[in-house]
């Protein structure tokens, strides 16, 4: 088996080298990450491509093929940068790092909720200004004893809730499969019952066609009157302009997220902090995505 692997660094990972020379008699590290046409002629001359969520695999790049990958690995959770029916069909098995970086996520999504209910980058920018703490908009607040509404209640979501229980937060979720009843400390209701009760608001959900754009301005409409939003999951399950809408008729107190190319004017708001898609990206979670991704690759090819 031939594998090509699109991100260099992999190899300075002594149990993902070890492992994946296990499972292929030629690996090559590619110095550059690869661009569509790259991409196309990696999957036709390579079984096993290893690449990372930059990497777009589109329909038309297998069907026009040709095409010898029976196997991709992508280091990273989400999968809409991939194909998948398309893939599928083509009959290359996809693996990902569903768990890897869980915690990190987690605990970004946590520190954005305290970060903005606590003013601090309000109070940041005050006081490099040497203006008062009276100009702030409101006196922040605590988050015990408040609601946290989890949009999504998988491996991110579940874990978020047992910090917001810990820090004292009553947590209510949504759930594909509950619509009511508990899960320890967490009721389930739904996505109205969830936006109307919460105090402090975390989506994690995967980007699919169902949950493109899903938070706009029909759904915010029933978001609680001065809740904060923060969103860890794609940039595209937000409407911006609908948060925008929100931020400025005080429905939503505060808007929080982590991925790239959120626009200027949304990010330079006092009470808005996005950051550039780092929320997974920790020393821990590092290691953990590339020795996961391996170890599945391996259970797969090895049956």
């Amino acid at each position: 088996m031939r594998a090509a692997v699109a991100i260099e660094s992999l190899k300075d990972n002594p149990y993902f080298a070890e492992k994946v020379k296990g499972i292929a008699h030629e690996v090559n590290y590619l110095p550059t990450r690869p661009d569509h046409d790259q991409l196309q002629l990696l999957l036709g001359e390579y079984d096993l491509l290893i690449i990372g969520a930059r990497e777009r695999i589109t329909g038309d790049m297998v069907r026009q093929g040709p095409v010898r990958a029976s196997v991709v690995g992508t280091l990273s959770v989400g999968t809409d940068h991939l194909d998948l029916p398309a893939l599928a069909e083509s009959g290359i098995h996809v693996e990902r790092c569903p768990t890897a970086n869980v915690q990190s996520v987690a605990e970004h999504a946590l520190t954005l909720l305290l970060a903005l209910s606590k003013h601090l980058k309000w109070g940041d920018r005050l006081a490099a200004d040497g203006r008062p703490r009276t100009e702030l908009p409101s006196l922040p607040f605590e988050v015990s004893g408040k609601t946290l509404g989890l949009i999504g209640y998988g491996n991110i979501g579940s874990t978020l809730g047992t910090l917001a229980s810990a820090v004292g937060m009553q947590v209510v979720a949504t759930s594909r499969s509950r619509q009511s009843g508990a899960d320890g400390n967490v009721r389930f209701g739904t996505l109205r019952d969830v936006l109307e009760e919460s105090h402090l608001l975390s989506v994690s959900v995967p980007l699919t066609d169902e949950t493109r754009a899903f938070l706009n301005a029909d759904t915010l409409a029933d978001v609680r009157p001065g809740a904060v939003l923060v969103n860890t999951s794609r940039a595209e399950v937000v409407d911006e302009q609908a948060v925008r809408d929100a931020l400025d008729s005080g429905r939503l107190a505060a808007y929080g997220g982590d991925y790239e190319h959120a626009a200027p004017d949304l990010v330079e708001r006092p009470n808005v902090i996005v950051t550039p898609h780092v929320a997974g990206l920790t020393v821990e979670s590092n290691d953990r995505l590339d020795n996961e991704l391996i170890d599945r690759l391996v259970a797969h090819l090895k049956g």
